[in-house]
């Protein structure tokens, strides 16, 4: 860990940066505000996911420094830089990454298997948007991911963990892809 000053300056830098970003290069930049209705019909705006994600980093360093300012200066230590560091990020990259390809490629592996046949093939590309096609990938991928970093973090795996990150990937379905006729969700803009 580093120095207490230090976490306070490394703290309000990233709180002046997200702040930054969020609320002046965000707005200045996107074509549309987060949230706007054209023809009585609502849409998520160009905005909308630089400036919540922006907003949460601030967040997460205005907490980080408030836990730096209250923390008494002798409290402060080095962190070890040891082998079971190495092993906990190798194994944190792992989890990204099978998530990852987890989330971009189960949706067309799925239709390519148990998609529907006719004379003429089926395409992802066709079907991105209709379920349960659309949810296959954002819904392995967003599962293993939370699941997989929750799991190498406490180190155990427990079915609550398992119920918690089915529920969290489910919350944010209904967050982005319920009320917004519209939206993609990841990666399906990518087919």
């Amino acid at each position: 860990m580093l120095g207490r000053r230090y976490e306070i300056s490394i703290a309000l830098v990233c709180l002046a940066l997200a702040l930054f970003i969020a609320f002046v290069w965000v707005p200045l930049d996107s074509e549309t505000p987060p949230v706007h209705t054209f023809r009585r019909q609502t849409y998520i705006g160009d905005a909308l996911l630089p400036m919540a994600s922006a907003i949460a980093i601030a967040i997460c360093a205005f907490i980080h420094l408030l836990q730096s300012w209250l923390r008494k200066p002798a409290a402060a230590s080095a962190a070890p830089l040891d082998v079971h560091t190495g092993v906990f990020f190798l194994l944190f990259v792992a989890i990204m990454l099978v998530s990852s390809v987890l989330m971009y490629w189960a949706g067309p592996l799925a239709l390519t298997l148990f998609g529907p046949s006719g004379d003429e093939a089926v395409t992802y590309r066709q079907m991105r948007a209709t379920p349960p096609w659309k949810y296959i990938g954002y819904s392995l991928g967003g599962f293993t991911m939370v699941f997989g970093v929750t799991s190498l973090i406490e180190g155990k795996i427990t079915l609550n963990r398992a119920i918690t990150s089915l529920f969290a990937v489910l919350v944010l379905i209904f967050i982005f892809d319920v009320p917004f006729d519209t939206i993609l969700l990841p990666p399906n803009g990518d087919f």
